[in-house]
């Protein structure tokens, strides 16, 4: 029983954000050259020779960071590589300038037929000096889908499954394909922009239960006691200072699980979709930087 518990809950921290929509996006992980390893994901479309897309580096975590990534596909050899750089988002403490960006080395693909490939690493610093390395490993998500797809079946079906932890089933396979970040209680997500303004729009995107939520900004309340419903509610925010801190309360918990109301921030250039995962008086902070380069 024991064994099997942690099987479900390894399952279920390391597959948020998935979707089977999109061949060309892989599910996998990172593994350093001191063993450490870090769950990854990828999302890319292939035009002609050119790659653009996104990471995200320990999604689900502590440190869930995105990324956008440019690359190179040469047709003739089947090759493919891609580097990390810009951050979009950031759960972690490091500033931009700091952060280690992912640089993958030309490796075998053979696109709308590869559901798995691996490959080395190097890490840089945006200035460009060598930081961590080591190897990737990714599968596609459509195999992961399906994967979750049988596991949660097993999962429904069992006797000696907890209702708690076939309830915790169901409700992230609802997340995995809302396909967004998670805003935690007392977490700081960083967001990254050059625009003088960003647009926050909130909604219920499953069954409407009665959330509730209020937001300020940077100390002021600017929306008191919203209930979150099917009709999206939008709010423009000027950023005055180069850190304006947007903090998200969960003022009431529906009549389903934990305040879960969809937030997306809109910048003009970068969408970011999220969803709070709070109880009744917990808060989480979006801080919005202002990008002098």
């Amino acid at each position: 029983m024991i064994k099997y518990s942690i099987t479900i809950f390894f399952i279920l921290i390391t597959c948020f954000q998935i979707t089977a929509q999109e061949s060309r996006e892989y599910i996998g992980a990172i593994k350093l050259n001191d063993s450490a390893i870090i769950t990854y994901k990828v999302k890319f479309e292939i035009n002609y020779d050119q790659v653009e897309g996104y990471s995200i580096t320990d999604f689900g975590g502590e440190h869930e960071t995105k990324s956008k990534l440019t690359g190179i596909y040469n047709p003739t050899t089947r090759e493919l590589s891609f580097n990390e750089y810009d951050i979009v988002y950031t759960k972690s403490d490091v500033i931009h300038d700091d952060f280690c960006f992912v640089h993958f080395e030309p490796t075998y693909f053979k696109p709308g037929k590869t559901k798995y490939f691996k490959g080395d690493f190097r890490g840089e610093f945006s200035d460009g000096e060598e930081c961590l390395s080591g190897e990737l490993f990714l599968n596609s998500a459509e195999n992961v889908e399906k994967r979750m797809e049988k596991m949660t079946k097993k999962i429904n079906n069992s006797n000696r499954v907890p209702d708690s932890i076939k309830q915790k089933a169901n409700e992230l396979k609802i997340l995995e394909k809302l396909n967004m970040n998670i805003l935690k209680t007392s977490q700081v997500t960083s967001v990254f922009t050059k625009n003088k303004s960003v647009s926050l729009i909130m909604y219920d995107g499953g069954q409407e239960d009665g959330d509730i939520i209020s937001i300020k900004v940077n100390g002021n309340m600017v929306l008191r006691r919203h209930v979150i419903s099917k009709e999206r509610k939008a709010i423009t925010i000027p950023l005055t200072s180069k850190n304006t801190v947007i903090e998200i309360i969960a003022d009431g918990v529906g009549t389903i699980s934990t305040n879960t109301a969809v937030i997306e921030i809109h910048d003009g250039v970068n969408t970011i979709r999220a969803m709070t995962n709070l109880d009744k008086q917990q808060s989480t902070q979006i801080h919005v930087l202002q990008k002098t380069k």
